[in-house]
């Protein structure tokens, strides 16, 4: 490996210093910014039965304290912090470009397609590009949502 592609770990605070204290008595859930009613009453954790009250409550308050670190959509979704982690560098060999075709979407689906495309493009995941390269892709799709995009990997 080259020494400008080697993983770099960087810490130049200590990131427990900075965490936000836990009450020994956590107050009611109030709702937040990202963490709604909505959004807690899913994810069920006051009503589960494994949990004392107290330990439902203490759920509660560490989540709202971290709610920005939580993400539901692709819109909410963030990125480490470059003096963290800096960006990947990937070494390459010399080669020839690819350009493969992708296959067809089906019509009924592409506008779901598109706009499942712009989300991720609006949420920084991907990226405009003018590059040489083109790789098949393919849309996985459950209960008549798209699920996810997957790259066809299957001749390189």
């Amino acid at each position: 490996m080259p020494e400008y592609a080697k993983t770099v770990r960087r810490f130049p605070e200590d990131p427990l210093l900075s965490l936000p204290a836990i009450s020994k008595h956590p107050p009611p859930f109030t709702p937040g910014v990202r963490l709604t009613q909505e959004r807690m009453d899913a994810m069920g954790i006051f009503e589960n039965k494994f949990l004392w009250p107290e330990e439902q409550l203490l759920a509660a308050h560490v989540l709202m304290n971290n709610e920005m670190a939580l993400a539901w959509n692709e819109a909410e979704k963030g990125s480490f912090r470059e003096d963290y982690f800096p960006p990947a560098k990937i070494p390459m060999i010399a080669h020839t470009p690819w350009a493969d075709r992708t296959l067809p979407i089906p019509p009924g689906i592409c506008d779901k397609v598109i706009q499942h495309i712009r989300d991720k493009i609006a949420s920084g995941l991907y990226e405009p590009s003018n590059s040489s390269y083109r790789s098949q892709w393919f849309i996985v799709q459950k209960s008549g949502h798209i699920c996810r995009i997957r790259s066809w990997y299957a001749t390189y």
